[in-house]
């Protein structure tokens, strides 16, 4: 019948459209589904990224805003606080008089014969500095014992150097200390000392003095390895434009720096030894977990520091759960600084237990929370050796401090020209920092260092030798 045909058509066009309205249905859930996790990521980028940072030629830079007080303070210093002046040298080199033949008022001679009040004052300047040419009369006489001439070495300059031990000291010290650009350095050596040195003598001074801290620097290896306790940490570093990462590994009286191709396990594994003991403070990089693995399962210090800036981050973009874990691990670091490195396993085994069950009294419905959580529980043995241990630092921030300087210097130069500029680098910098721990200094004590010093084969005569890779 026609209207039996008519009836199914608009049955099946009412099927159609039924499945395809089911289907709309569905799409449109799966897009609102998607365009929530559009916008929370993107509330999330918003909140890494703020107003105040843009991006000029595929670079972000950041915008200060303008900030004013609204109860500026006077300048100075505050009320009741001791005045501070320098003070008055015992002893001076010389008396000038100063007389008084004309009115320096008026400019008159109409000037008392008598002088009715003497006063004083104490300048103090340095003295217009000049080169000193030392000559030495080298006697040569003949050993018996050894059948050949010998000599006594000059200890007040390098081997075959033409300039004196303090000014090339001085060199490193503007360089490494001061972080100069060799350019700069020449110009301050020509405009006060009166030293015309080329900025590629100025390379070579350094070079000189980095085979002479060989020894020195070689020391610093064994003593880093013998110490009970070490930092280490890395930042990114520049060799002719390619990127390097530039390691530090510190105790309270040694800094030991190296430049290497990787950031991974394979550096501090070549530095430290495999048999090395003591503990690692580090910032959880996974580099140092491979470590551990490696090295017998060395004791290791997780940095609190890094851990509870994580934790801050998942109170800023988790809510309460991310807040939760924030004040969790504050109230527990807290609790842990009060055992002033006396306590004992009990007392850590404590520790955790309350930690942990802080954490997990209830599910988190946040996998980056429950994630962070899970794998901290995992490093129960790598988070309280500060308690018992008072060689043993809470926090990485020392090994932090020791690459800000290095940082700063990236900034200016660049990095190194040359793998064997970073063996020079490394070389003095370790130098400067460990005579800065011991508090001592190039000038005055790098001498009597360099002359305790038995020379051996500088690290620099090594060209095949390559950076260290990630590799081995």
């Amino acid at each position: 019948m026609p209207g039996d045909k008519k009836r199914d058509k608009f049955r099946d066009e009412n099927e159609r459209l039924r499945r395809e309205n089911e289907e709309l249905i569905r799409e449109n859930e799966r897009l609102k589904k998607e365009k929530g996790r559009i916008e929370r990521e993107f509330e999330e980028y918003r909140m890494r990224h703020p107003e105040t940072v843009g991006v000029k030629d595929g670079k972000p830079y950041a915008i200060k805003t303008n900030v004013k007080s609204s109860s500026p303070k006077r300048p100075g210093a505050r009320k009741g606080h001791m005045p501070f002046f320098r003070k008055l040298p015992e002893f001076f080199d010389e008396v000038v008089a100063v007389p008084v033949s004309v009115c320096p008022c008026c400019g008159g001679s109409n000037i008392s014969a008598k002088v009715q009040e003497l006063r004083t004052r104490l300048v103090e300047d340095f003295a217009v500095c000049k080169p000193v040419v030392t000559k030495y009369e080298i006697e040569r006489r003949y050993c018996r014992d050894c059948k050949k001439l010998v000599e006594m070495p000059v200890t007040r300059a390098l081997p075959k150097a033409r300039l004196g031990l303090r000014f090339m000291l001085l060199v490193v010290y503007l360089k490494i200390g001061l972080r100069m650009p060799v350019n700069s350095i020449s110009q301050l050596l020509a405009e006060t000392f009166g030293f015309k040195v080329s900025e590629g003598e100025i390379c070579l001074i350094l070079e000189q003095m980095a085979k002479a801290f060989g020894p020195y620097y070689d020391q610093l290896v064994q003593d880093i390895r013998n110490a009970p306790a070490r930092g280490m940490d890395e930042t990114s570093w520049r060799i002719n434009g390619e990127n390097k990462w530039l390691w530090v590994f510190i105790t309270k009286g040694e800094a030991l720096y190296k430049i290497a191709s990787s950031r991974g396990h394979e550096v501090p594994l070549d530095v430290l030894g495999k048999d090395t003991k003591g503990v690692d403070i580090h910032d959880r990089h996974k580099a140092y977990n491979t470590l551990a693995k490696k090295t017998g399962k060395r004791p290791q210090q997780d940095c609190w520091s890094h851990l509870i800036c994580n934790a801050k981050e998942l109170a800023q973009f988790y809510g309460t759960e991310g807040a939760h874990i924030h004040k969790t691990l504050q109230r527990t670091y807290q609790k842990a600084l009060t055992f002033d490195h006396n306590g004992t396993d009990e007392d850590i085994k404590k520790l955790y237990n309350d930690m942990k069950a802080a954490l997990t009294q209830e599910p988190y419905k946040s996998h980056k929370c429950w994630k962070f959580v899970e794998n901290l529980l995992k490093e129960e043995d790598k988070l309280f050796q500060f308690v018992k241990n008072p060689e043993v630092e809470a926090t990485n921030n020392r090994a932090e401090r020791a690459l800000r300087h290095s940082v700063i210097a990236r900034k200016i130069s660049g990095g190194n020209k040359t793998p064997k500029g970073a063996r020079i680098y490394e070389t003095l910098t370790s130098v400067y920092h460990t005579l800065k721990l011991r508090y001592q200094t190039l000038l005055k004590d790098g001498p009597q260092i360099l002359q305790n010093l038995k020379p051996t084969t500088s690290r620099l005569e090594e060209p095949t030798r390559p950076l260290l890779t990630s590799h081995g």
